[in-house]
């Protein structure tokens, strides 16, 4: 099922960079996405794909599409050659801490999340280097199977930890 979520994931963060790859209009804007053509300060990433975990537990994946806009075109210019190193810095920033709120997997912490791969983006280019972030889209996967047997798990443990603390041992046998 893992598996299957990654493949998944893999295709979707490719197609957008395979999109605006084939597109027709070659020259000096070739290989841009198309929300950079109008203002040459607007620098969109390829899908993040984050982890949407609650107290270590795996729940599902959102896939954002992210919009950052530079301070002026050299900088914007300057990010667009260090792309990767912006995204792998972003999912590390994902995967540092929980982009749930109030340990609830169906809400995203949106506004926290931004602030946060602000900073992120800020640090790999330089600081001040990005006015703003944006989410165009996102998309969170739900997967109920994954969700019932975190749940389970969550279930198992906690009786567990309760019955060891609640009974007392029994003394050995032998009187020492």
């Amino acid at each position: 099922m893992r598996l299957a979520v990654l493949a998944t994931a893999l295709l979707l963060a490719v197609a957008p960079v395979a999109a605006s790859e084939g597109g027709e209009g070659h020259g000096e804007g070739e290989g841009k996405p198309a929300a950079d053509a109008g203002d040459p300060t607007l620098l969109e990433l390829p899908m993040l794909v984050a982890p949407v975990t609650v107290k270590g537990r795996l729940y599902h994946y959102a896939y954002m599409r992210i919009l950052l806009k530079a301070k002026d075109s050299s900088t914007a210019d300057t990010a667009r050659d260090k792309v990767p190193f912006i995204m792998d810095a972003m999912l590390r920033e994902t995967h540092r801490a929980s982009i749930a709120v109030d340990d609830d997997p169906q809400k995203i912490d949106g506004a926290g999340l931004q602030k946060r791969l602000l900073e992120t983006a800020n640090t790999v280019i330089g600081p001040g280097a990005f006015e703003t972030l944006t989410f165009r889209d996102t998309i969170q996967t739900d997967d109920p199977a994954m969700n019932q047997a975190a749940a389970e798990a969550a279930e198992l443990t906690a009786p567990a930890e309760d019955h060891a603390a609640a009974e007392p041992e029994a003394p050995a046998e032998g009187g020492h």
